[in-house]
């Protein structure tokens, strides 16, 4: 479990451009002098926060754990419901499902095994320097299997976080958020293919939009073919993006 993560840490999947002419020979020329460091940003609050104070403290949840928000998720008459994990008795999935990095790729495999990567827990969502960072948190619910999903899947998601925090904030604050840039689901399809929806965030008199979304692959079969031993061959299913609903642009 990751507690705090800067979604700008998160690589994208860059592919370099094509070389079109062939490489010459160059003389070798000293270094260029090595630029001075840039200063390291300092924050300084230009708006007082007066009673709104415990809108930026840290949530009880902080330091958990374990993952504190696990959710079901069970489908019912084509809606998705999430339930409590701790109604459940398996209140802690996580916790049975083992993590990539736990996995002892030097063993001989005897089956497919599903397995996840860290899910995310809370983040910081930076103002534009008038106020101080707020906390959002996610909650995480593991879908069941289906002919698509031999395994099922696990869904992050912040937006119910989202939404919360910032429908408390006094209106004239949300432009000090105004495009910043946040997290809205995760995708985890326990084979080492993972996905992040981002946006950012926009204010409008009917809700929350998150304009200009970009989505943030990684796949651990690619980056150490070990971990193929662990995942049927090929995939199931070959393309996940094609069975799942991604969140609804209309405004929360």
């Amino acid at each position: 479990m990751v507690d705090h993560v800067s979604i700008e840490d998160i690589p994208l999947k860059n592919i370099p451009p094509p070389i079109v002419t062939a490489p010459t020979a160059a003389l070798a020329s000293p270094a260029p002098p090595s630029p001075a460091p840039l200063p390291v940003p300092v924050f300084y609050p230009t708006v007082d926060i007066g009673p709104f104070e415990y809108l930026f403290a840290a949530p009880s949840c902080l330091p958990a754990n374990g993952h504190p928000h696990q959710y079901t998720v069970h489908y019912e008459q084509g809606r998705h419901v999430w339930f409590s994990s701790e109604e459940l008795i398996n209140s802690q999935f996580l916790n049975h499902i083992p993590r990539a990095q736990d996995l002892d790729t030097n063993a001989p495999p005897y089956f497919v095994t599903p397995f996840h990567t860290d899910a995310h827990h809370s983040i910081h969502v930076h103002s534009d320097g008038a106020l101080p960072p707020v906390y959002i948190c996610a909650k995480v619910g593991k879908h069941p299997w289906s002919p698509k999903f031999p395994f099922g899947y696990i869904e992050t998601t912040f937006l119910d976080s989202i939404k919360f925090v910032f429908s408390r904030f006094p209106p004239l604050w949300l432009a000090h958020f105004e495009g910043a840039l946040v997290p809205l689901v995760a995708y985890d399809f326990l084979d080492g293919r993972t996905a992040i929806l981002c946006g950012h965030l926009h204010f409008t008199e009917q809700g929350i939009l998150f304009i200009n979304r970009s989505t943030r692959i990684m796949d651990l079969l690619r980056t150490d073919p070990q971990f193929s031993c662990f995942v049927p061959t090929p995939q199931v299913p070959a393309r996940p993006f094609d069975s799942i609903t991604p969140p609804s642009e209309n405004p929360l």
